[in-house]
């Protein structure tokens, strides 16, 4: 197509200019238009062998020994088919470009002043490796060289029939027969000046430039102006909307779908590991969901690749159609839209809420803020365990009334009252102190009358009282007496036993007594049935008997009352008495009588001043040792009544603050001044904890197993909503496919028979069948290379991917661009950038001349970037830390395995010790010792027979030292060709030796890095290091560090000491850290104290764990035992942004990396922490249950066993953690 000129947009002419050369330097150089011999990268099959020439002419493979039979000819031929063969494998799997081309013919047109030697026919070949040789076949039916056919018109108005030039090759069994010459020395007469040749080379050539520059048109799209233009004011804000996805989406790969659904243009920018393709994946559902059409275009096959593999792995297979694969993915998708089933989506939806709700209505409780009182339980038990985890944590058990809760939300006026009352000495004393603490006074008179009585009754009253109430006790052999309460029951018995011995006969004690109470008792006002069964003659007999145990002369009104008295005491006496006596009556009892009655009035005068709220029993019924204390600390210790005026007066203030039970049991603490503070605080959240469970339970009613199980519930519905989206939209793909076919009979038919023959391009089936082909390729994957070739000019689409965005330019993408209303790209410029490619093989590399910004760099700065920063490895990140730090700006955020966290190592340093100088002092002496080429052939050996299952990749800084080491593999395959099965392995993964520079995006297990680079004969190091010290050389290295899924090894001929630190440049600067990176220690993480957590450490510490608080940020607590790791997250610590990361992405990761994830609630862990460590203890393989039993007493250990002998305080919380107490609880 020629280059049309439409001015009057906002891209300028200069800007059109630059891509269009841009678009033609592409491959730097390009042998279909300056073709020159090339022995470095060509094979010239004009002097081949006639046998087997004639052999593939036919068609038939060849062996290149067949063709070129010349020795020393064939060693040349051998070492260009592998340059060829390995140049082509990279530029097809790198950018998409098929370069494998036989071409016939050459026209020179420098005769008539034009600059171009143009071969006339391309043929497509293939180089298959056959042992030490390769096989030659030609693919396909000869085109002719579009750039040829363009020239001729530009520079001669002449139009080539190509059909009629192809005819004539045809009709020849020579490949460039004359007569295709003539014709075209017929067709240009006297217009032309060229000059014809007859070539025939294998080499590399691309049509993909030319291809281009015919789609090249300078017509102004709006996305393509809004790209020339200036940039925005960053990313909009975006409203996210209820969206179906069919894989798992972090916060951020949220956004950017719903991004994506807006229309808006955009950045994302890849951070390595940070799922791209499954973003990529979730976006193209929603927007395929929506009726939008788009196109894909990555330089690298894999990249499509492992797109449309994600795709057919959520069930979606066909959904993106390959330009590479295109019969395949359309069957593929028709397979799939002819299975496709209706599902019940919104039943699972149904389902997810539901579950949502649950697992919603824990945390709204846990995080809802009391009104009053502006904070959550949450906000309170973080507080509590805070204050528990102090130092010296306070103690108090106190309350504060829940109505004057809101009077101290600042707890500045309750500090103000608590302080006024330490410095009045109210703490000074507490219960334990003084006999008087808190005691109530009217007037200082009533405070010295009542110490007075104190001091007499210490004095006085109660020796007296004790020591005659001791005599009586004594004489009648009782028990001693408990109590003054005890002393009073002895009286009124003594009393009771000497009114009865007033009327009655003393042997009324010895007699049994039972019958006469039966024969006594009333009968009237009695029912029958509870009257005793008792003859009357009976009855009338005891009666009598009873009268007679009256004393002569004395009666009493009530006998049956009388005899059940007796009875009362006789039964007392028998208790109280340790003897068998019969009761009877001390001498001097009216006086104990009188001195007992006097010292009980004077022991009430001093209890009701005495502390009223106390809840020690009153002095009545003290044991009479405490009574004698108490007595005697009412006598003595009387200075806790000085200044008693003030105090009350203060004290009823804090009462009626709510403040009084607090200030109580601060006397009861001596509460210094400094302390008061944390002690109110801690009696002001434990009042608030209680206020606010009482104002709301719900909390109550969950348990751990409850919270569980409504977590495991929210993944469950969540997992199976993915799973149904999926379905959902290959159904409503289905129903647009069977709608087209419906509507479209004959194009139905055309496209059946274009399938029929096995091979279809995207060409023919839209050629074939122009209305289906969107119901059946509403997406489009191919080389932003390849667009011209396979999209017409005027193919539109919703939006454009552009993935490996970073390493390409807007002018490559340009065909791309213009197709697209908006534009996504998807990159990362740490390890990429343009760099373009060269199309053929050269010594020494010519290097691109054109430096662009990237069209992710672009769009960045048009339209601004989504970052997708969490990593998803399921593997450790070898040498997170250094990539992260040198290359993200700590951006990423890893999570360690628990592999790598219990020991196993991802990164190895392999020092070659011997025979690893120079040998001469020649320029280049240093590089691709023969040593470090035996060291790096030994690593890849032993990993194919070791590590099979891996795949593997082999980097080198130098050109000759990867080389070599491709060598030394060809000749150790000859000695152990057992393992020539390994390196035909893994699929798109296949082992290969490369540059750093040919690195880019290519991922393996495992990676081994042989520098290349080895000492001076005298044993410096010197500072160039190839490729790494190269201006791109930090890029380079840092796409080799992120490479390797599992491991990396580095083998290097010195030590990061060795190198030199001045003269670095480029990746080389980074050398040291890398070799120094295996002794490096992990730097622990930052992280904020947390209490709970703190105290829960301590207990599995106890347990025997070995526990990390300092791992991750995002890992607050890890615990360990044998083999075993966990992750241990509470409620208050769950990372993530949503429900999703929080309970199922998040503890997925952690799994698939190898933890045990352990979930602790709130309340559970705030009320049992000993229970938590123990359950901890036993999913970790501990036998917490079965401890064998010490071997010695502890008492007895040696210093050396002791906790102070390894550092550990001697005030350890052993004695707490035994007792299973929280410290919150004091």
């Amino acid at each position: 197509m020629v280059d049309q000129d439409v001015s009057g947009g906002k891209i300028s002419r200069a800007q059109w200019d630059a891509w269009h050369e841009e678009i033609a330097a592409i491959g730097i150089t390009n042998p279909l238009t300056n073709f020159e011999t090339n022995n470095f990268g060509q094979i010239d099959l004009e002097r081949s062998h006639p046998g087997g020439f004639s052999q593939f002419v036919t068609g038939r493979p060849t062996l290149l020994s067949n063709l070129v039979r010349d020795p020393l000819a064939y060693s040349r031929a051998l070492a260009a088919a592998r340059r060829i063969n390995a140049k082509a494998e990279r530029l097809s799997n790198h950018f998409g470009i098929p370069t494998l081309f036989l071409v016939g013919g050459l026209a020179d047109f420098e005769g008539d002043g034009f600059d171009l030697k143009m071969p006339i026919l391309m043929w497509p070949i293939t180089l298959e490796k056959k042992g030490d040789d390769y096989e030659l076949h030609k693919s396909g039916s000869p085109v002719v060289n579009p750039a040829f056919v363009d020239s001729l018109e530009v520079c001669y108005g002449i139009k080539l029939n190509q059909a009629d030039l192809l005819a004539r090759q045809n009709e020849s069994s020579d490949l460039v027969p004359v007569t295709v010459l003539n014709y075209l020395a017929n067709l240009t007469g006297e217009k032309a000046k060229l000059d014809l040749k007859r070539i025939l080379v294998i080499g590399n050539f691309a049509t993909a430039s030319t291809e281009m520059l015919r789609d090249f048109t300078r017509t102004e799209t709006s996305l393509l102006g809004e790209l020339s233009g200036q940039p925005s004011d960053g990313l909009p804000e975006v409203e996210v909307p209820e969206m179906l996805f069919v894989a798992d989406a972090d916060s951020t790969q949220v956004r950017v779908a719903a991004r994506a659904l807006a229309g808006q243009s955009f950045a994302v920018e890849t951070l390595p590991g940070c799922g791209y393709l499954q973003t990529a994946v979730n976006t193209i559902g929603v927007l395929v969901q929506a009726g939008k059409r788009v196109l894909v275009v990555a330089p690298r096959r894999q990249t499509l690749n492992e797109l449309a593999d994600r795709l057919s792995a959520t069930g979606l297979a066909g959904l993106g159609v390959r330009s590479i694969s295109t019969w395949v993915d359309v069957v593929a998708a028709i397979s799939r839209n002819e299975k496709a089933q209706a599902v019940d989506l919104a039943a699972a939806r149904g389902r997810r809420l539901v579950a949502e709700q649950e697992l919603d209505a824990y945390f709204k409780a846990l995080d809802r803020k009391v009104e009053s009182l502006g904070v959550s339980i949450a906000d309170i038990l973080r507080e509590l365990s805070a204050l528990s985890a102090m130092p010296h944590p306070p103690v108090t058990n106190a309350r504060i009334e829940p109505k004057h809760l809101t009077d101290h939300l600042d707890r500045k006026t309750a500090l103000t009252l608590l302080a006024e009352a330490e410095e009045l000495g109210e703490f000074k004393f507490g219960p334990q102190d003084t006999a008087w603490y808190q005691a109530q006074f009217n007037s200082p008179g009533e405070v010295a009358q009542a110490i007075s009585i104190a001091k007499k009754l210490r004095d006085d009253s109660f020796p007296n009282l004790s020591a005659q109430l001791a005599e009586f006790i004594s004489s009648v052999n009782f028990k001693p007496a408990a109590s003054v309460e005890d002393f009073g029951v002895y009286l009124r018995l003594f009393m009771g036993v000497r009114e009865t011995h007033d009327r009655f006969v003393s042997d009324v004690f010895d007699r049994p007594l039972t019958e006469l109470i039966a024969a006594t008792a009333p009968r009237k006002g009695v029912d029958k049935a509870d009257r005793t069964k008792m003859s009357g003659v009976n009855r009338r007999r005891l009666k009598k008997l009873a009268k007679e145990y009256l004393r002569p002369g004395m009666h009493v009104a009530d006998l049956h009352v009388s005899l059940l008295e007796i009875q009362h005491q006789r039964d007392l006496w028998q208790r109280y008495s340790l003897s068998p006596v019969t009761p009877q009556v001390p001498a001097g009892i009216n006086d104990a009588q009188v001195a007992y009655q006097s010292f009980v009035a004077d022991l009430e005068a001093i209890q009701q001043h005495l502390d009223p709220e106390s809840t020690e029993v009153p002095l009545m019924q003290l044991d009479l040792a405490k009574l004698k204390l108490k007595l005697q600390s009412l006598a003595e210790d009387t200075e806790a009544l000085g200044n008693l005026g003030d105090r009350a007066m203060l004290a009823g203030q804090l009462r009626s603050s709510g403040l009084g039970q607090l200030a109580r049991d601060l006397g009861r603490l001596h509460t210094p001044k400094d302390r008061l503070a944390v002690e109110l605080d801690l009696a002001w959240w434990q009042s608030a904890l209680e206020y606010a469970l009482a104002q709301d339970a719900t909390l109550l009613g969950y348990s751990a197993d409850r919270i569980d199980a409504n977590e495991e519930a929210f993944r469950q519905s969540y997992d199976i909503q993915i799973q149904l989206g999926a379905k959902y939209l290959a159904k409503h793909l289905a129903d647009n496919w069977h709608a087209s076919l419906a509507t479209n009979p004959i194009e139905a038919q055309a496209l059946k028979a274009v399938l029929k023959t096995g091979t279809a391009d995207f060409n023919s089936l839209r050629s074939a069948a122009p209305s289906i082909w969107p119901a059946i390729a509403p997406v489009q994957l191919m080389s932003p290379y390849e667009v011209a070739q396979n999209l017409p000019s005027d193919a539109k689409f919703d939006v454009v991917f552009v993935l490996d965005a970073a390493g390409s330019t807007i002018a490559e993408n340009l065909g791309a661009i213009v197709r697209a209303d908006q534009i996504i790209a998807f990159g990362d410029d740490a390890i990429s950038m343009p760099t373009g490619f060269e199309i053929e093989p050269r010594a020494l590399p010519l290097g691109r001349e054109v430096n662009s910004p990237s069209v992710f760099a672009e769009v960045r700065r048009i339209y601004g970037s989504e970052v997708l920063r969490n990593s998803y490895r399921t593997t450790s990140q070898a040498l997170a830390a250094l990539i992260n730090r040198e290359f993200y700006q700590d951006r990423i955020a890893f999570e360690p395995s628990a592999a790598e966290y219990l020991g196993e190592k991802s990164y190895n340093l392999d020092l070659v010790l011997l025979e690893n100088r120079a040998t001469s002092t020649i320029e280049g002496a240093t590089e691709s010792l023969d040593a470090e080429v035996a060291r790096a052939v030994e690593q890849v050996f032993h990993h194919a027979a070791w590590h099979p299952e891996d795949s593997l990749l082999l980097a080198s800084a130098s050109w000759s030292h990867a080389e070599r080491v491709r060598v030394g593999i060809r000749e150790g395959l000859k000695k152990r060709p057992e393992l020539a099965e390994f390196f035909h392995a893994h699929g798109r993964e296949k082992f290969e030796v490369l540059t750093l520079a040919d690195l880019t995006h290519r991922l393996a297990d495992r990676v081994i890095f042989s520098i290349g680079f080895g000492r001076t004969s005298h044993g410096a190091v010197l500072s160039n290091f190839g490729q790494l010290s190269e201006p791109e050389g930090r890029r380079s290295l840092a796409n080799l560090l992120v490479s390797a899924r599992k491991e990396i090894t580095v083998i290097s001929c010195f030590a990061a000491s060795d190198i030199p630190s001045d003269r670095l440049t480029g990746g080389a600067l980074l050398l040291s850290d890398l070799l120094s990176a295996a002794d490096a220690l992990r730097e622990p993480a930052d992280a904020l104290p947390d209490p709970m957590l703190n105290d829960l450490s301590l207990r599995l510490k106890k347990l025997g764990a070995r526990v990390d608080e300092s791992l991750s940020v995002s890992m607050p607590l890890v615990v360990s035992y044998a083999k075993k790791a966990a992750v241990i997250e509470p409620d208050w610590a769950l990372r993530g942004d949503n429900r999703n990361e929080k309970f199922r992405i998040r503890p997925g990761l952690l799994r698939a990396l190898g933890w045990q994830y352990i979930r602790v609630h709130s309340f559970e862990l705030f009320s049992d922490p000993q229970a938590i460590a123990q359950r901890i203890a036993e999913q970790l393989g501990m036998q917490i249950s079965k401890r064998p039993t010490p071997l010695f007493d502890p008492a007895e250990r040696a210093f050396e066993d002791s906790d102070a002998a390894w550092g550990d305080r001697a005030d350890s919380n052993d004695a707490r953690l035994r007792g299973d107490k929280p410290p919150h609880w004091g």
